[in-house]
């Protein structure tokens, strides 16, 4: 993993380097394209570290980096940092195409440190949202000079074009490439996963950040999270791949509970994010899994807003009642077939059952609010209509509230009446009160008093506005995270077969949670 470093000044630039190699960084990056500098004070800089493998890059304006001059006067630049210090120059292909000349520079300098082995990285960056042709890029570079290491990064699209950068991997892995090395990067919040799986479809590098300012390229990830939170050195071959798909996903705590969850119960398994916008995007996104079987898919979780859309893409859904809400959380992949579940459901009516010291058929005749008519919402309501409770759904759009009251054989009311409903359990299953708007209530403070119970599904924060209009108004409360912790464990056994521990699950989240919480102005 090459920790990539801008260097501003020779001091901070060695602070930094010294905090990367402590932080276990496998090679540095000092990006030179923004220094302004005596290059002697760099080239001191790698012959200090001899025994640190290191890149040195001086990008171009024309491909995201901040160096003007020619190609020339970059050629010139690089060779005076990297001379006689072993280390990789990285070099756009775009330029070393130009002239017999430059070549001859870059590649002297990349050799003079071990003549057997060229340190040479041609790299082709684009960022107008069209993926490269890499097996073109490569069948040419290996033509050029068959020691260099090839890298191809680009703004994706969208998340799909993440299949492109593990295909290019994965092809050269077991075919092999006619080069050193490759490296495939996604750039962007779309393209973790092509920076996250890189060694196990045996990536030359990928590329992450000291921390997580100052980024030398949209998308990179801090070291201490890739390590941490991804466990990028427990990642190989056999790695089973599972994620949360939604939109948006950064705050998303599925990340942070899964991984922990492999790590504890000894699973060779890694957790993503991926950011899928549109239902275009999401059909396109299952089937690219489902067509590669070799990436090691084992499932998804499925968030807003995607739960019914998911549902019409499952290949079959064990639990009939999956049908009926319209709706699943939960996918698995299964001898290449797609199953879909719901586990919010069952969570729910657990967490209730236990907030109200009660059985599931002890439900059956109160009278439920729900406010919302989305994938959340159809998975409680459905649930508590089963167990035969009296269900009012509350929705903004009248036609979609009396749809969805038809679908699940429950009431309808337009979203003003929530004010003056009455009832035993009020559960808030839209996303207001969500963080950052932790602030907002989807209900005003007054029209709670009477309810035994407020239910809010969101979890984060723990303790959103209407928990504590709720508790004010002396109800009883039961906080989102109740719920997850129940889904989010239903989904590790589909996974895995193994059971989680809940109480270990509640602490991870609330200590993380706590955390977010302690380091927010």
């Amino acid at each position: 993993m090459v920790v990539s470093i801008r260097v501003t000044n020779p001091a901070d630039a060695a602070r930094d380097v010294e905090a990367a190699l402590t932080a276990g960084a496998d090679a540095i990056e000092l990006r030179i394209d923004g220094f302004d500098g005596d290059l002697a004070s760099i080239n001191t800089l790698l012959k200090r570290y001899h025994q640190c493998v290191w890149i040195v890059t001086c990008r171009s304006s024309d491909e995201g980096g901040r160096f003007d001059g020619d190609a020339t006067e970059r050629t010139a630049r690089l060779a005076a940092a990297a001379r006689d210090t072993g280390a990789y120059i990285d070099f756009e292909l775009a330029d070393w195409r130009l002239s017999g000349d430059i070549r001859q520079k870059i590649g002297a300098a990349a050799v003079e440190h071990d003549a057997d082995r060229p340190r040479l990285i041609l790299s082709t960056h684009r960022s107008d949202g069209h993926a490269p042709n890499v097996r073109a890029i490569l069948d040419e570079v290996a033509g050029l000079d068959s020691t260099a290491v090839v890298k191809v990064a680009w703004e994706p699209a969208d998340i799909r074009d993440n299949f492109v950068a593990l295909d290019a991997m994965r092809s050269t892995d077991v075919a092999g490439s006619g080069v050193a090395g490759v490296i495939a990067i996604c750039t962007g919040e779309e393209g973790i996963a092509s920076r996250v799986l890189a060694p196990k479809f045996g990536a030359w590098a990928t590329f992450c950040a000291l921390s997580g300012e100052g980024t030398t390229a949209p998308g990179q990830v801090p070291l201490a999270k890739m390590k941490d939170l991804y466990r990028w050195d427990a990642i190989d071959r056999s790695t089973r791949v599972y994620g949360v798909i939604g939109d948006p996903v950064a705050h998303s705590m599925g990340p942070l509970l899964h991984n922990r969850l492999f790590q504890e119960y000894g699973i060779n398994a890694l957790y993503l994010p991926f950011p899928v916008a549109g239902d275009e995007v999401l059909r396109g996104f299952i089937r690219g899994v489902m067509e590669r079987p070799w990436l090691d898919v084992g499932g998804f979780s499925v968030t807003i807003p995607h739960k019914s859309l998911a549902l019409a893409l499952t290949d079959e859904c064990p639990d009939p009642a999956v049908r009926r809400i319209g709706a699943v959380n939960t996918l698995v992949v299964r001898d290449g077939r797609l199953l879909g579940y719901n586990t919010d459901a069952p969570a729910a009516v657990e967490a209730l059952t236990d907030a109200l010291d009660c059985r599931p058929a002890d439900l059956a005749g109160l009278t439920v609010n729900v406010l919302g008519v989305g994938g959340a919402a159809r998975a409680v309501a459905a649930a508590l209509v089963e167990c035969r409770a009296n269900v009012t759904v509350y929705g903004r759009s009248a036609e979609r509230t009396a749809r969805f009251a038809a679908d699940l054989d429950c009431d309808a009311a337009a979203w003003d009446d929530r004010v003056r409903a009455a009832g035993d359990v009020l559960i808030n299953a839209t996303s207001v009160g969500l963080w950052p708007g932790a602030d907002a209530s989807p209900i005003p403070a007054d029209a709670l008093p009477g309810y035994r119970l407020v239910f809010d599904l969101v979890y984060n924060p723990p303790r959103t506005r209407l928990v504590r209009d709720a508790l004010a108004a002396r109800c009883r409360t039961l906080c989102g995270l109740d719920m997850f912790v129940r889904q989010a464990a239903m989904q590790f056994e589909l996974w895995t077969g193994r059971s989680a521990d809940l109480r270990l699950m509640r602490n991870i989240v609330e200590t993380s949670l706590q955390n977010r919480q302690a380091s927010r102005p």
